[in-house]
């Protein structure tokens, strides 16, 4: 695994995505399923997110700072169906946790 792997907004993003679609215990199914459909998307994107833990154990923060972390973005790679398709289920997911 290299620096990159973590460190890059994309990659980043689909790891924060996946920690909060692995919460069981915070999210309810439907949210997770957003957040883990965006996290695939990304995938397809070509995010290669390593495991990760929830930014203070808080569903919401994680969830924005995957957002921000998607804002943080190329242009060109935003502007990627799957990426642009990541975000809006990202921002769906944080719509319903409320």
């Amino acid at each position: 695994m290299t620096a990159d792997t973590t460190t890059t907004p994309l990659h980043y993003a689909a790891a924060l995505l996946d920690a909060v679609g692995a919460d069981r215990d915070q999210v309810p199914a439907e949210i997770a399923l957003h957040c883990l459909y965006a996290a695939e998307l990304l995938e397809l994107a070509g995010a290669r997110p390593v495991p990760t833990e929830l930014i203070d154990g808080d569903v919401r923060i994680t969830l924005r700072v995957a957002m921000a972390a998607l804002a943080d973005l190329d242009e060109d790679v935003f502007a990627r169906p799957p990426v642009l398709d990541a975000a809006r289920a990202a921002r769906h997911a944080l719509r319903r946790l409320g």
